[in-house]
């Protein structure tokens, strides 16, 4: 309480997701314990397995070859 006034009315508002996610200090909002789990897993799995090893890759679409085309 401050000045006799209630100022949060839940744990919250001091750092929910409304408050993490949209200042970057968490980067995926899920709705249930499951997809966390999965997100987790997901996030794990471009760990490397040990010490120097080399992060897992996903191979992309986009060539690196290709002419990159840019205007101000």
């Amino acid at each position: 309480k401050l000045l006799g006034r209630e100022v949060y009315n839940s744990q919250d508002q001091l750092g929910g997701p409304q408050i993490m996610y949209p200042n970057g200090v968490s980067h995926e909002i899920v709705d249930n314990d499951q997809e966390g789990v999965a997100s987790i897993l997901k996030w794990l799995s471009f760990v490397p397995s040990s010490v120097g090893a080399l992060p897992a890759s996903r191979d992309c679409a986009d060539p690196v070859d290709r002419d990159v085309e840019w205007r101000p």
